[in-house]
């Protein structure tokens, strides 16, 4: 009884100093009980989509590296229909799987070998494809990027990363070459493994240490993240999970589709006036 109590106690004090609102507790809650129910995900695909459509682009193709069980391309797909609908636009949606589990960390430091183990998440090939309309590329990453862009798929306009692994992370982002004609110029990404609760994974392990030796390798491509903002409220459960890759040498980069820029803000006009009141 002194353990259960023990630990009750110190839940009430962590719940007692949590600075985010309970709601946000609550939201991540249920998507834990709930697998497929993954509101990022669906905001993550909304916004990509709509940054598609304003660059003059009707279809698009939406990766998720690392299926596991299937819940996420299982809420992608419920997600897709209802995007599709309201944004009168085209998703195509593609799974990176090794079918196996996670691959062998060869015993690299920055994969965390201490917390990720090699059999980890196998999959049910069959009872999945009874569920998903989806593809995927089953195989390591390093090996299944070349079959994806020989099927020339629509503009990328979103990825999510959950491949765990530094090695993973890394072997993906140094093929982005080759997929690089079918790229938006800014593609969302949503990096699931940037945070465990234990605090293992820090700047210089894991999916930190891929991004940072992939901005350094390449000139033409950046990922980037923003700060936490009051005013980032589109991301639910993921705001400082979501990295924007920028093709910088994209035809498109430069187009203009910003709408907030378009209020009149002179001396004397509503807006103005409702700004300083």
């Amino acid at each position: 009884m002194y353990k259960f109590f023990y630990k009750i106690s110190l839940l009430i004090k962590r719940i007692i100093h949590y600075d985010k609102p309970l709601r946000v507790a609550l939201l991540a809650y249920l998507s834990l009980k709930f697998k497929s129910f993954k509101p990022h995900y669906e905001s993550i695909l909304y916004e990509s989509c709509l940054e598609a459509k304003k660059l003059g682009i009707n279809k698009v193709s939406v990766l998720e590296l690392g299926v596991a069980g299937g819940n996420g391309i299982i809420a992608l797909e419920k997600y897709k229909k209802k995007i599709e609908k309201v944004l009168d636009i085209q998703i195509n949606i593609y799974g990176f799987d090794t079918g196996i589990g996670l691959p062998k960390t060869e015993d690299v430091n920055e994969d965390l070998p201490f917390f990720w183990r090699t059999d980890l998440y196998k999959m049910d090939k069959e009872a999945l494809a009874k569920k998903i309309n989806s593809k995927i590329f089953y195989g390591d990453v390093k090996d299944t990027v070349d079959d994806f862009a020989k099927i020339k798929p629509n503009h990328i306009s979103c990825i999510f990363f959950d491949l765990d692994l530094y090695t993973s992370t890394i072997n993906f982002l140094n093929q982005i070459p080759k997929i690089d004609q079918c790229l938006l110029p800014r593609v969302l990404c949503y990096f699931d493994d940037v945070y465990v609760p234990e605090n293992y994974i820090s700047h210089f392990n894991g999916v930190f240490k891929a991004i940072d030796e992939f901005n350094k390798k390449f000139t033409q491509y950046k990922l980037g993240t923003s700060v936490d903002h009051h005013k980032s409220f589109k991301f639910p459960l993921s705001k400082t999970s979501v990295y924007t890759l920028h093709k910088l040498d994209h035809d498109l980069y430069k187009k203009f589709i910003s709408s907030d820029i378009e209020s009149d803000l002179s001396v004397g006009s509503t807006q103005m006036r409702n700004i300083l009141e």
